[in-house]
Order: structure tokens, then C-alpha cells, then sequence
């Protein structure tokens, strides 16, 4: 059997490419969202409560008014696009954990509304994910840094008008 040498590949300068801070900040804030993410995937599973996509819409609701929110908002809140939330609810009104009200002032528009099941589920949830998410954060950062983190990444995920 003959073995068959492929050419040599071209060499490639040594040059780094440069990355800028905003770039870096970007990766290190993806790489951050998947470990937090894994963490709650798994204490979701051992606990026994919903997932994080579910949460992520239980909870906007579980703190509105009348735990009740139009859908559009509920979509911008829960960082999801209407038809992803469309869907999501769908499946949650199946679960019996949201039902779909009519806007009283607005016959056309709709809002998703918990039921109580559904706040009883999001109570759990939220209480059980928020107690992992502090264990895990605190053995990485202080109270301080904790809270100066979060003020800035509020900055930047709402719009800021330019000075």
C-alpha cells in the first residue's frame, strides 16, 4: 500500500488578528449566557421546575399587574419574536399555565395571562432557579460586582438616547 503525500500547504504570516474590546466583550458575554444557561438547564431538571424558556415567559407575567401582559410586550420582555412567542404560549395555554384574555380596551389585541397553576409554577421556579443562579454567580463575584455587572449590561441591551 502506497501512501500518497498531499503538497504542503501554503504558510500563513504569523499575524494576529486584532479583536477589539466591543468584539471581546460580545464573545465573553455569549460564553458567560451558555455557562449560566447549562446551569439552569441542569437545576431545572434536578429540581424539578420549568425550564428556562418557560421562565423566561412565566416570569415577565408573574410580575405584571394581574400577572397579565399583551403579547407584544410580553414577546419584547421574554426576548422573544411574536410568532416564537405565539407558539410558546400555545403550548403553555395546553400545560394550563396561561390562558389568552381578550385586551378589554382593545378587542383585537390579546394577552397572555398566568393561571394559577401557572403562578404556583413560576413561584417555584423562579424561587428554586434564582437560589442556583446566586450560589453559582456569588463563588465568581461579589455582591458588588454582581450588581455593577447587571447595571451594565442593562445599558446595553436598551436603547440609550446619545448624548
Amino acid at each position: 500500500m502506497t501512501l500518497s503525500t498531499a503538497p504542503p500547504l501554503p504558510t500563513v504570516a504569523a499575524e494576529r488578528i486584532s479583536v477589539s474590546a466591543a468584539l471581546r466583550l460580545w464573545l465573553d458575554t455569549a460564553a458567560a449566557h451558555d455557562e449560566l444557561a447549562e446551569v439552569l438547564a441542569a437545576a431545572a431538571e434536578e429540581g424539578n421546575t420549568a425550564r428556562v424558556d418557560v421562565v423566561a415567559i412565566l416570569l415577565p407575567l408573574a410580575e405584571a399587574d394581574e400577572q397579565r401582559l399583551r403579547m407584544n410586550e410580553l414577546a419584547d420582555r421574554s426576548h422573544l419574536t411574536p410568532s416564537g412567542l405565539t407558539r410558546r404560549i400555545d403550548r403553555l395555554v395546553a400545560d394550563g399555565l396561561v390562558r389568552r384574555v381578550t385586551c378589554p380596551s382593545d378587542r383585537r389585541g390579546a394577552h397572555a395571562q398566568l393561571t394559577p397553576l401557572g403562578l404556583d409554577v413560576a413561584g417555584r421556579s423562579i424561587q428554586h432557579l434564582g437560589t442556583v443562579l446566586e450560589r453559582h454567580v456569588s463563588t465568581r463575584l461579589s455582591a458588588q460586582e454582581t450588581a455593577a455587572l447587571s447595571d451594565l449590561l442593562v445599558r446595553l441591551s436598551r436603547e440609550q438616547a446619545p448624548d
